[in-house]
């Protein structure tokens, strides 16, 4: 299976798509969200059934069945090491805040160059508000080595706008790379984020659908 370039498969509004879900993408936990009026999806879970173009995935809330069309945007995330994040990144952090005003990453995901400044900010991660874990989009400033609790790991300067924040990157950190790919990656068992909207005929139809990478346990 060939992944192509960011900037050669979208364009335009499907961008939106994309960086929207990694709001959703972060929540550990597989749930699904209609929109207002049921007329649209944001949903994580695990692929059932796939086949032709309908689509099956378990959520924590039940079975949701989606149909692909022509548009439908597939994205992979390519795990990288995290000693491969460097100054003039663009990335987007989830983490959590430590007693001594740094931040913790859980995840990272690494944006194309045609995307810096998508989102840009630190907020609460909106797919789970109540969990005290944000999402920071912003610019790598400086890479720190350094140890923290006699952990070594990475100390991220994130810069966005005219503020600046300190995130602890540590080796088992899911560092991730998103990048076009295609069908194949629609396998039963794959954990996915969905952007679905309703059709006239009350069917939802896939704009985006992004195959997670899982965290390595061996």
């Amino acid at each position: 299976m060939k992944f192509l370039r960011h900037k050669e498969a979208i364009h335009g509004a499907w961008w939106g798509l994309i960086i929207g879900l990694l709001l959703v993408a972060g929540n550990p936990q597989l749930e699904a969200q209609l929109g207002p009026g049921t007329n649209s999806l944001s949903a994580n879970g695990k692929i059932t059934a796939f086949k032709g173009q309908e689509l099956t995935f378990e959520t924590n809330s039940g079975s949701v069945e989606i149909k692909l069309a022509d548009k439908t945007v597939v994205v992979g995330e390519v795990p990288i090491k995290y000693s491969g994040v460097t100054s003039g990144m663009y990335v987007g952090a989830i983490a959590a805040k430590q007693p001594d005003g740094t931040f913790r990453a859980s995840r990272l995901h690494i944006f194309p160059e045609d995307q810096r400044g998508i989102l840009e900010g630190h907020r609460p991660l909106s797919s789970a508000p109540q969990s005290g874990l944000t999402m920071t989009n912003a610019n790598v400033e400086t890479v720190e080595d350094l140890a923290v609790q006699n952990i070594r790991g990475r100390m991220l300067t994130l810069k966005y706008k005219s503020e600046e924040i300190k995130i602890f990157v540590r080796p088992d950190t899911l560092v991730v790379e998103r990048v076009i790919g295609d069908r194949t990656l629609l396998r039963v068992g794959a954990e996915i984020s969905v952007s679905a909207s309703r059709d006239q005929d009350g069917l939802l139809t896939a704009a985006q659908i992004t195959v997670r990478a899982m965290r390595d346990k061996s």
